[in-house]
């Protein structure tokens, strides 16, 4: 199997509003985009079920973004990297058009899932998966997406930027 280009690269912090300024004046990013939840994150951490809030922003230029992760609720795989590791780099993401299929092909290959969830937003069904040999090492995202009518999202230019315009994300900065 094999995987497209990475989607963006994971940073988990403990406050989002400095870490937006930050990024910005770092790396130059002028624009950033909240990612817009219709239903609550259906979440799954070492195989139990968790009760979690993530608040994402997105930044960045061309096909690499920057993601800003916040956690609040139970411990998850956010809270527990932000404890032993803090502010830094979690994981770099790609965008896969079946989840299962990449998730048995990381298996084969060694790794295993760490943490895993789905949500809705803007009429796409999203699920996701974090895979690795544990929290230590480093860790793979693995995104699904599927549009309505049932079309699957694989790597897609701009995409913060055109779902800016179908309400998946909204625009904060």
């Amino acid at each position: 199997m094999k995987f497209g280009k990475i989607g963006h690269v994971g940073i988990v912090v403990r406050d989002l509003a400095a870490a937006k300024e930050h990024y910005s004046r770092l790396l130059g990013i002028d624009k950033w985009y909240e990612l817009v939840y219709d239903t609550p994150l259906d979440m799954t951490y070492h195989g139990e079920k968790r009760n979690c809030n993530v608040t994402l922003y997105f930044g960045g230029k061309g096909h690499t973004v920057i993601e800003l992760i916040y956690p609040q609720g139970d411990e998850n795989i956010y809270t527990t990297f932000l404890k032993n590791h803090g502010e830094m780099i979690h994981h770099i993401e790609y965008n896969v058009k079946d989840l299962d299929k990449a998730i048995a092909h990381a298996e084969n290959e060694g790794l295993k899932v760490l943490q895993q969830a789905s949500f809705e937003s803007a009429g796409a069904k999203i699920r996701y998966a974090y895979i690795g040999k544990s929290e230590d090492d480093t860790v793979i995202e693995l995104i699904e997406t599927v549009l309505p009518f049932g079309m699957h999202k694989g790597d897609m230019p701009c995409e913060v930027q055109l779902a800016a315009l179908t309400g998946n994300y909204k625009r904060v900065k």
